[in-house]
């Protein structure tokens, strides 16, 4: 094997091994937001709204972009009641909610 096609392949594994590694880091910091985020959703339901609630999906945007993670789920295991919320991960305040009607309503 020829010095230039080993350089090259080095070179290659190098940056193979740094963008994986980038990777793994970035869904490790996800899932510590994730893992912050989703019992303040929870408790925020539970005080404001009075309903338990579960999440099944979320999403992380960058924090150059805007520090926030969306959670998506449901209410009192009706799958057909959805709710969203969006929490900043700086601060850990809820910015935004969402949900069916018949929850925003006052009583």
């Amino acid at each position: 094997m020829s010095s230039k096609l080993k350089v090259l392949l080095t070179i290659l594994v190098i940056l193979v091994l740094s963008v994986s590694g980038c990777t793994i880091a970035y869904q490790i910091e996800n899932n510590i937001i994730i893992k912050k985020a989703t019992p303040i959703g929870i408790e925020y339901f539970k005080s404001e709204y009075d309903v338990t609630v579960e999440f099944t999906d979320s999403q992380v945007f960058d924090g150059y972009v805007y520090p926030k993670v969306n959670l998506y789920g449901y209410v009192n295991n009706d799958i057909n009641e959805k709710v969203s919320i969006s929490i900043n991960y700086n601060t850990y305040e809820v910015e935004n909610v969402g949900g069916p009607k018949w929850l925003f309503q006052l009583e």
